[in-house]
């Protein structure tokens, strides 16, 4: 028996693969997915988008003060405030949009977890070296889960826990201290008793709460385009690998050409997968750099009017963060895409004379010529260099807001 073929049967008799399928790999991904009303189940999306809908509806006050609120800033042409607003808002407005949008890529979602999964699945009947490519990946894509984990909870806990602190501390000081509310802004019809018991806890509550119902949107959507990017990565991975291998260990002309055959195929798969990615995510790489530009500028305005104030200063580096995540694995699999034609070109195709055989490689090399960029619809190319212009367009604007 060979060494796939044992893999195979152990796997298949002992109920303890190595390799499972997306929800059981990437569980807090696909938990947040669920929790967030996103996960892209096609049976139940109109049940989803009508519990959206409630939620929105519990936290219709929230978005009634604040829209009222920022309003009134813009017409009093406060823009201290209003800046200060628009940088919440950019948050709450990622989540509809990015709610709203994934339910309408249900389909498309949907078959990129689906072909995950079947690709990790297929991880337990390959041999160890191979196996090694998929471990490295699922690395890779489980460092984009925990970032995304990071990254919500922090932005999500800076206002409740320096709020909190600033309570706790004054009031082991004295028994008169001064009430902090998570995001300080009028609320319409509570004005003058809006830091009177009980209507400040209840207030304090409802606001904690809607700040949290947005963590598992950024945990789940976010996260999966980090374990997408990777995922295509490995997948390019182990075409040019099983390419190595075909010219290496193939016995005979027939057999390198018919193991060639399916490394064509793999290759194929993986632009499709590509392809996926990038209609699946380009919108909601354009709404991330626009908004996040304004999220930053605003945050460096806040610090300029207050100093280094710890709750904007930490809003703007997580900001940051949150834009460099997606241009650090596009930037990735950018530089993979380019190391595909040469690694395919160090196979050992000079030892075999067979004309076939060599324009199956051509062909692959070719394919591999195209750059696997991904885009914000088309206008917006995310790497490290996209990252360092949002930077300094978010400078930009700082210096245009602050010029009076």
């Amino acid at each position: 028996m060979s060494k796939m073929c044992k893999i195979k049967y152990l796997n298949e008799n002992n109920n303890a693969k190595k390799y499972k399928s997306f929800n059981e790999t990437f569980r807090i991904c696909a938990f947040a997915l669920a929790f967030g009303l996103i996960y892209p189940n096609k049976s139940n999306m109109f049940k989803r988008m009508f519990l959206f809908f409630l939620v929105l509806l519990f936290h219709f006050g929230t978005l009634f003060w604040f829209i009222w609120y920022t309003i009134k800033c813009l017409v009093k042409l406060d823009i201290y405030n209003s800046t200060r607003n628009i940088t919440v808002g950019v948050i709450i407005v990622l989540f509809v949009l990015k709610t709203i949008y994934a339910d309408l890529k249900t389909d498309m979602f949907a078959d990129l977890l689906k072909q995950i999964s079947k690709d990790l699945l297929n991880g337990n009947y390959m041999e160890d070296d191979y196996q090694e490519i998929y471990d490295y990946y699922i690395k890779q894509g489980m460092f984009g889960q925990r970032s995304y984990i990071v990254i919500p909870l922090v932005l999500s806990s800076i206002f409740p826990v320096y709020s909190g602190s600033a309570m706790i501390y004054g009031s082991l000081k004295s028994d008169v201290f001064k009430k902090y509310m998570l995001h300080e802004m009028d609320i319409k019809y509570l004005e003058d008793k809006q830091y009177d018991s009980p209507y400040f806890e209840l207030v304090y509550a409802y606001y904690t709460i809607g700040i949290y119902t947005l963590v598992p949107n950024f945990t789940g959507f976010d996260g999966s385009f980090c374990i997408a990017t990777s995922h295509l990565r490995m997948k390019l991975k182990l075409m040019t690998h099983r390419v190595k291998r075909a010219f290496r260990d193939s016995n005979n002309v027939l057999e390198l050409n018919d193991r060639l055959k399916d490394c064509v195929k793999d290759h194929q798969e993986a632009l499709q997968f590509y392809d996926l990615i990038q209609n699946l995510y380009g919108g909601w790489l354009f709404a991330v750099f626009i908004l996040t530009s304004f999220l930053i500028s605003c945050n460096l305005y806040q610090i300029y009017l207050t100093g280094v104030d710890p709750r904007y200063t930490i809003f703007a580096l997580t900001g940051a963060f949150h834009m460099y995540m997606p241009c650090y694995f596009a930037s990735c699999l950018i530089e993979l895409g380019e190391e595909v034609a040469t690694d395919l070109y160090f196979a050992e195709w000079e030892i075999w004379s067979d004309p076939t055989a060599t324009k199956m490689l051509v062909f692959i090399i070719a394919r591999s010529q195209k750059r696997l960029v991904l885009t914000g619809l088309g206008i917006v190319t995310f790497n490290m260099e996209t990252f360092v212009s949002l930077m300094q367009t978010s400078y930009s604007f700082f210096t245009l807001i602050t010029s009076k």
